[in-house]
């Protein structure tokens, strides 16, 4: 699966690949209140396909808005404790997980495969 979307509010890129049990949505563009929609029906796609794990690059974003955030924190609540795992390496996505406190919850890690190390079937 592939979205992409141009928006008042910029574009976004959405694509989703499978690594046995785990879905890994890799996420780039703008995150804001008119992509946000966009990525809630991406994420709500993959919930369906109802993987073990999911994990959200968000590697190649350059806005991050809280719109995005409650995307995220909406499949927080839909999965298993630990089961959402966030890629990010820069402090455009990384800063509104650790001033929010969602950190806590949502465990962000520096690449995919440390985000899918330790679970089975993934090659992680």
């Amino acid at each position: 699966m592939t979205v992409s979307g141009d928006g008042a509010g910029g574009e976004l890129q959405v694509s989703v690949r499978w690594r046995g049990p785990a879905a890994v949505l890799t996420v780039g563009g703008e995150i804001d209140l008119v992509t946000a929609p966009e990525l809630d029906e991406a994420v709500g796609g993959v919930l369906d396909g109802g993987p073990g794990v999911l994990v959200v690059d968000l590697r190649e974003v350059d806005f991050l808005s809280s719109s995005g955030l409650q995307v995220l924190a909406g499949a927080h609540g839909k999965l298993d404790t630990g089961a959402l795992r966030v890629v990010s390496t820069s402090t455009i996505t990384t800063r509104p997980f650790t001033s929010t406190g969602l950190d806590e919850w949502i465990k962000l890690f520096p690449s995919v495969d440390q985000a899918l190390a330790g679970v089975a079937g993934t090659g992680g």
